[in-house]
């Protein structure tokens, strides 16, 4: 649901039928229904089965505007629409739980999750990732195909998250984990502009 994998692309906000409106701020519109009841029943049915708190009828203001929270509607100025915006907020868990929760679906759909064993994804990770360098073999870095860049870099990231979720791993602990154990290794004032290992700074 929205509230526990909150999306932070247009891609990933398609998942719940809206878009991105700037980086934290999740938008749907809805159509207005003949009553004004029976558009406020369609968006709390959208909210409640996405973790969110329903409105009241006798909660919005002479404009059919509504706020509380990290939720907003509002009566479209010139369409017979009402506009959700929903913020991202505490209860949100970070974007790569969302995608881990994606890859997963989609890998479950398929029956697929008996060939993942953490062997098989390492071994595949690593499939992909040789892929990706055979992209900028014999050529320059800006004449490798930026397209072709993006289809094989998915492929790593989709098997290093499920990876990860094999081991129950929070991706952006691990990762901010590792950046503190770098930042030990290389202090800015012995690392800056210089590309050695840290033993021998």
């Amino acid at each position: 649901m929205l509230r526990d994998f909150f999306p932070s692309t247009n891609e990933g906000a398609k998942v719940y039928g809206g878009f991105m409106h700037h980086n934290n701020c999740f938008c749907r519109t809805f159509d207005c229904k003949e009553n004004f009841k029976d558009s406020i029943k369609e968006i709390n049915i959208f909210l409640e089965d996405n973790g969110y708190e329903i409105s009241e009828q006798n909660e919005f203001d002479e404009t059919y505007s509504y706020t509380k929270n990290s939720v907003s509607i509002s009566r479209h100025g010139y369409k017979e629409q009402f506009v959700v915006l929903i913020e991202r907020d505490a209860f949100s868990k970070p974007q790569s739980n969302f995608l881990t929760n994606e890859l997963k679906k989609f890998r479950n759909q398929r029956d697929w999750e008996q060939f993942h064993n953490p062997k098989d994804l390492s071994l595949a990770l690593n499939i992909e990732t040789s892929e990706l360098l055979e992209l900028f073999l014999w050529k320059n870095h800006e004449d490798a195909d930026k397209e072709k860049i993006k289809e094989e870099l998915a492929d790593v990231f989709a098997y290093a998250f499920l990876l990860a979720e094999k081991y129950n791993l929070d991706v952006e602990e691990i990762v901010l984990n590792k950046m503190k154990q770098n930042a030990e290794k290389y202090p800015v004032n012995k690392s800056k502009g210089i590309s050695k290992k840290y033993t021998d700074l």
